[in-house]
């Protein structure tokens, strides 16, 4: 029975996880795309979640590596992961940007192995952040924004 599992995942989930590690810059709808696909086959084995306090005040914009160590909460799923971050990505589209956001959230995306596959970076508006490394601006259409679903899956208030 562990050599079929092993198998299945040789053969359905280990080429999606490769194609997105390898995956060089470009366009980052894809990216998106690719990160909802692995949600959806359930290769995602853990989700980290850290967020700053949307009214902590800073002199300057707050960076990926500054989100990393002054996060005020840090979440880590490994249950359910579908079904909570399935919803962050449904009917979310990007676009590349030029815009430097003042982040507040961070979400990064992990395989069975511990491995990073994906991270989205996100300013308290939802608006703008980062995807796998590019500077983007995030579209929801008429669900709420990135940062209200963030607030929603991880019960964190204002």
């Amino acid at each position: 029975m562990k050599r079929i599992s092993k198998l299945i995942f040789l053969l359905l989930v280990a080429p999606v996880l490769m194609s997105a590690q390898t995956s060089a810059p470009g366009d980052p709808q894809v990216g998106l795309e690719k990160l909802a696909a692995l949600l959806k086959q359930g290769a995602v084995a853990k989700v980290k979640v850290l967020h700053v306090h949307d009214s902590m005040l800073t002199r300057v914009a707050v960076s990926k590596d500054a989100l990393r160590s002054i996060a005020t909460s840090t979440q880590d799923f490994s249950d359910h992961i579908a079904e909570k971050f399935g919803s962050l990505l449904s009917s979310a589209s990007v676009k590349t940007e030029t815009h430097t956001p003042d982040l507040r959230w961070g979400v990064f995306f992990y395989d069975p192995q511990g491995q990073e596959i994906g991270s989205l970076f996100v300013d308290q508006f939802g608006q703008h952040g980062y995807l796998n490394d590019q500077t983007v601006s995030f579209q929801t259409g008429t669900g709420h924004n990135l940062a209200k679903r963030l607030h929603k899956i991880t019960g964190i208030r204002n």
